[in-house]
């Protein structure tokens, strides 16, 4: 293990900043002295000459602790409002969801007195005569989060609550990024709902860009018991499907290195927010700016040490995101495909144990089992039941996924050019989400579709999950150690001397 994090140590920076994050939670002081540590250690460090890449981890935690208590600062600056009314102009960040008879948003202070700029406030109002990306003049009513919700508000860089009293004006576009982004939203949800039925536009509204708002709560349950709700939900497996079909085009046409590059950025960028920059999302699009440095570069891109890098820069950004569950379920899920799936199909498939017939099938059950072996702790004790027929569903419906969002994507593309062709994409996409609604309903009414587990199943999740770590990395030194006793005989016999093992 020690020898693992030594050669990525963006990863194991990664690690460190989220067990900061979590004591900071409770302890202030706590981030304080680890920075302290941080500093003294990176002084060490230089001193003795030690390789860079160490220097830089403790450097990143040194900016992370700093940022962390930063945001502490602003979180207790935003409280100091609560029961007050505050006044000024506010950007709409997300546009109005109808509950019960009464409409919330998330608004984000742009000149207000009492409260600093960019300060994020879940808001209800009576009214709807705004849409993301307007600029409201407002009297809104602060008050504290609920402590049930407060980590989750946290997590979206949202700090009060607050009632919208009075709206004098309503400044239309007055953010044009947000405005575009919508206008495109609605493009989308108009295209979808105008050409197929409701079922099957509703499910590629959610796998196109993550807009769950059309699914009904008895089929969403549904996704749930069926282990698919990351289908629902845009993520790092969606990013990967479009920036992949980006990638294979791109090749086709262009020889150079960098602008392959350039238009993996850009449909990252387009991608993240265009789903409303959700945690998963982001996280899998820093991942794929790293990838697409190291294509400019012409470096190797350890995956793993990728998904820590990019962990690090989204915690050092927000620090409060690692207590996001969407985030930490991408980041896991990612985690238990690149560390262990990954690995242990090809060293399976190398040593040709299933006659090389099986192959696609052994790495979709692979990709499917230690994603949801990575996330289990998570689930267990945030949900506390798991799915059953989760392998089986996501094995079913993993190419149909991918086929409905690239025909979907490209369909949405060129319908405004060539509506003929556009249409018939869009169509066979509509085909794509029909299988993929059947199979939900069908695995998720099953009656054992769903586990429910005891209040030890979280320990018991973190036990077995260690357990199936350590297993890999036992197996992996075993396979090592023949290595090195086959190179050994290989010397011997020429008559060198033994290696030894370190």
């Amino acid at each position: 293990m020690r020898d693992y994090l030594k050669k990525r140590p963006l990863f194991l920076c990664s690690l460190i900043g989220a067990c900061i994050c979590v004591m900071g939670y409770y302890s202030k002081t706590a981030v304080f002295f680890a920075g302290i540590c941080f500093i003294i250690i990176c002084f060490v460090l230089i001193y003795n000459s030690v390789q860079v890449p160490y220097v830089v981890v403790m450097i990143l935690l040194v900016l992370f602790s700093v940022r962390l208590l930063k945001t502490y600062e602003k979180i207790e600056s935003a409280q100091k409002v609560c029961g007050t009314e505050l006044k000024g102009r506010f950007i709409v960040c997300e546009s109005p969801e109808e509950n019960d008879g009464y409409y919330t948003s998330v608004l984000e202070s742009a000149g207000c007195d009492g409260i600093e700029n960019g300060t994020r406030i879940f808001v209800f109002s009576n009214e709807s005569g705004f849409e993301c990306g307007d600029a409201l003049s407002a009297v809104v009513y602060a008050d504290s989060i609920d402590e049930r919700y407060k980590l989750s508000n946290y997590s979206e860089k949202i700090y009060l609550n607050g009632n919208i009293e009075e709206i004098s004006d309503v400044e239309k576009d007055a953010d044009p990024v947000l405005s575009v982004f919508e206008d495109i939203r609605g493009y989308i949800r108009k295209t979808l709902f105008s050409g197929m039925k409701y079922d099957e536009a509703a499910t590629l509204s959610a796998v196109v860009f993550g807009d769950r708002s059309y699914i009904d709560d008895e089929f969403y349950e549904l996704i749930k018991r069926a282990g698919v709700s990351h289908v629902m939900v845009v993520s790092g497996m969606h990013l990967a499907i479009i920036v992949s079909l980006v990638t294979r085009i791109s090749g086709k046409l262009f020889y150079s290195s960098g602008v392959k590059a350039v238009l993996i950025f850009i449909t990252v960028l387009f991608m993240t927010a265009l789903c409303g920059f959700t945690k998963s999302i982001i996280r899998a699009g820093v991942c794929y700016i790293i990838y697409a440095v190291s294509i400019l570069t012409r470096r190797d891109n350890d995956s793993v040490n990728t998904l820590g890098g990019a962990v690090t820069v989204i915690l050092i950004a927000e620090p409060m995101t690692v207590f996001s569950i969407s985030f930490q379920l991408s980041a896991l899920s990612t985690l238990g495909i690149v560390a262990a799936a990954i690995p242990s199909v090809r060293y399976i498939t190398e040593r040709r144990f299933l006659g090389g017939r099986c192959d696609g099938l052994l790495g979709a059950v692979a990709v499917t089992s230690f994603a949801m072996l990575f996330t289990l702790p998570v689930t267990s004790y945030v949900f506390g039941y798991v799915s059953s027929v989760s392998v089986v569903t996501n094995i079913l419906i993993s190419f149909a996924v991918t086929l409905a969002l690239g025909l979907a994507a490209a369909g949405l593309v060129i319908y405004p050019f060539i509506p003929v062709i556009g249409k018939c994409l869009l169509n066979a996409a509509g085909i794509a989400a029909a299988y993929i609604n059947l199979v939900i309903r069908e695995f998720g009414s099953l009656p054992f579709a769903v586990i429910k587990l005891g209040k030890l199943a979280f320990v018991c999740s973190l036990a077995l999950l260690f357990s199936v770590i350590w297993a890999l990395f036992a197996c992996k030194k075993r396979t090592d150690m023949l290595k090195l006793k086959a190179v050994n005989r290989k010397i011997v016999k020429e008559g060198g001397g033994k290696l030894r093992w370190r």
